[in-house]
């Protein structure tokens, strides 16, 4: 039966319970074209998915397809949401669930042991394809691809394996890049002097680091984002990052996300140099011979490959969404929100593990927010006032004994503050009234939904037992179960610090001193919600992986999210980009120094 040609509207449940509104197109009774109605600049996830299911679904006419490989949910939620634009275009929908065969989708977590790697050392008992090339990279975000570029211009015979169905990672959702001195720096009139830049991060690393990665990076940056632009990739602007940086380093990506401006370049590129690319084709396990890594084994839908390579970089993009790897490093994960790409299991962490790498997952830092179970979170957005509430501010922080435990408002020296001191208790409250949670509205000039109701839904919902609403403190108390007398007392010295205008305790500023006089009050229990890991493989100069004698295990390297050495537990987010910037800088000189050791041979 044809459809009726026409735009229907509808919404997608997708990923966190995200609500995602479609616009399914049909032209000459068939289905031509699915897109997100809304512009998607926080979440590539989503944008690749339905790129991949519409030119699937316009290509089949059918929606009894594949779901995308690390995003099952989010491709249940749109080929449910395609479905209904169907039946409002007349159509009738049987047999269209989507199909797996019955087989069960890889899940690298369920092989995570902390006590022992070496299954990410295992050889496969049957081989499909064996596979010869100089150089394979693990990864195809941003770190990925800069390597594969830069491999691409070397001339070296280079494979990339991909878990997903997808380029990009979680690399597509970043909105820019850190550079200084750059051409549009200058152009803009801003410079900067890299020595008080360098200066600045080791400060806020407590000086734990080894600040030659440092030099490195910040050096090099002018040169890589030239080499970028060179090779597509679209800027648009550079600024402080909207106010958040505490310098003017930060080159925003076209659309203000490398899922626009630079991963179709960078792909665009590495094809255009004969870089092989294979998709929904996980890294299983790390080939060594006598501590020389050789290459890799891998999962394709054909069997298990055997990849023979002169030289590995690993590029899994750290281990964001794998609670045992978190948990690992002393975060409470039970009530733990994943914003990361599934597929970013620490699997390169894994297998470097597996081979005596140095362990730096401990001193690795999160990437980390905090959230109220019962407020919503489908919103990412640090303007909502939910989010706003969650992160600091005008509220207070208690401990499980009624007691504040910091500055409520680091969050403006840097966002990600906010989430350290949780690490430090058994739990953590915030305390707030409605006129702080007005305010926080007005400030995010938040209308629409309304945020009274927004407030009164969750409390009456209640999602995880994490927000509650009383007339008065003691009983606010008594619906967590802390101690009385000790949370009246302190919210009674902290009204006293903000009258007087001086926090006594850890003097906070005066602006953010807003007393919590009035009912109704609230009392939220805070979690945090994780985007990425930043971390965990222990690496030299060269990206060369390291053992625990700082000596290089040979031919593995380790860039992007895997290695970050210039960072110890907070990702310095004040120097705004300087992940993405390491991401591009290890990926490209992790293949320079791989030539040259592959040259060596």
């Amino acid at each position: 039966m044809a459809l009726k040609d026409g735009r229907y509207e509808v919404v997608a449940d997708v990923y966190q319970g995200e609500k995602l509104p479609l616009i399914v197109e049909v032209v000459n009774g068939k289905i031509n074209h699915i897109r997100s109605k809304d512009k998607l600049g926080d979440t590539n996830l989503n944008k690749s998915v339905i790129d991949i299911l519409s030119h699937e679904i316009s290509r089949t006419q059918s929606l009894g397809i594949d779901a995308v490989s690390g995003a099952s949910h989010s491709s249940r939620g749109i080929i449910d949401a395609v479905k209904e634009a169907v039946k409002a275009a007349g159509g009738e929908i049987s047999e269209n669930e989507i199909q797996t065969n019955g087989a069960k989708k890889y899940d690298a977590t369920e092989r995570t042991n902390v006590e022992d790697y070496s299954n990410w050392r295992e050889v496969p008992k049957k081989i499909a394809k064996e596979i010869q090339t100089d150089l394979v990279i693990v990864g195809s975000g941003i770190s990925g691809l800069a390597a594969a570029v830069e491999a691409g211009e070397l001339g070296l015979k280079t494979l990339v394996v991909e878990k997903n169905s997808f380029i990009a990672g979680n690399g597509g959702g970043v909105e820019g890049i850190f550079g200084i001195n750059t051409k549009m720096q200058k152009a803009a009139g801003i410079t900067s002097e890299p020595e008080k830049i360098i200066a600045k991060e080791m400060e806020l690393a407590q000086y734990r680091v080894d600040g030659s990665f440092w030099v490195d990076l910040v050096n090099n940056s002018s040169e890589n984002i030239d080499w970028l632009v060179k090779n597509g990739v679209q800027l648009t602007k550079v600024d402080d990052y909207s106010g958040i940086c505490q310098f003017p380093t930060f080159h925003w990506f076209k659309d203000g996300v490398a899922s626009s401006g630079y991963v179709p370049y960078m792909k665009k590129k590495a094809d255009e140099y004969g870089v092989k690319f294979l998709l929904d084709t996980p890294a299983y396990s790390v080939i060594s011979d006598n501590g020389v890594v050789k290459g890799i084994y891998a999962k394709s839908r054909n069997g298990m490959l055997k990849i023979n390579a002169k030289a590995t970089i690993f590029a899994t993009g750290g281990v964001g969404h794998n609670a045992k790897l978190i948990a690992k490093q002393g975060w409470k994960t039970d009530n733990l929100k994943f914003l990361s790409m599934p597929s970013n299991t620490g699997d390169g962490y894994q297998m470097a593990m597996s081979v005596k790498a140095q362990d730096m997952l401990d001193e690795s830092p999160e990437f980390m927010d905090n959230y109220i179970q019962a407020l919503p979170t489908n919103r990412l957005t640090k303007m909502a006032p939910e989010t706003m509430i969650a992160g600091g501010g005008p509220v207070i922080w208690v401990n499980q004994d009624g007691r504040r435990i910091a500055n409520e408002n680091i969050s403006s020296y840097n966002m990600l503050y906010q989430h350290m001191p949780i690490k430090a208790t058994k739990a953590t409250y915030v305390i707030f009234n409605k006129k702080i949670w007005d305010k926080c509205a007005e400030i995010a000039l938040f209308k629409n939904p309304d945020p009274d109701e927004i407030l009164e839904n969750a409390v009456k919902s209640n999602r995880g037992n994490s927000l509650f609403k009383a007339d008065n403190i003691a009983d606010l108390a008594k619906d967590v179960d802390i101690p009385e007398e000790t949370l009246i007392e302190t919210v009674k010295k902290y009204n006293e610090y903000c009258q007087n205008g001086l926090d006594k305790e850890f003097n906070k500023e005066k602006m953010n001193l807003v007393p919590i006089d009035e009912g109704p009050y609230y009392i939220g229990r805070l979690d945090n919600s994780n985007l990425v890991g930043l971390g965990g493989i222990g690496e030299n100069n060269k990206f060369e992986v390291i053992d625990d004698n700082f000596d290089a295990i040979k031919g593995l390297y380790a860039v992007g999210a895997d290695s970050t050495m210039q960072y110890r537990n907070v990702y310095t987010i004040t120097l705004g980009g300087s992940a993405c910037a390491h991401s591009v800088n290890s990926g490209r000189h992790a293949v320079m120094n791989a030539r040259d050791y592959i040259n060596k041979q």
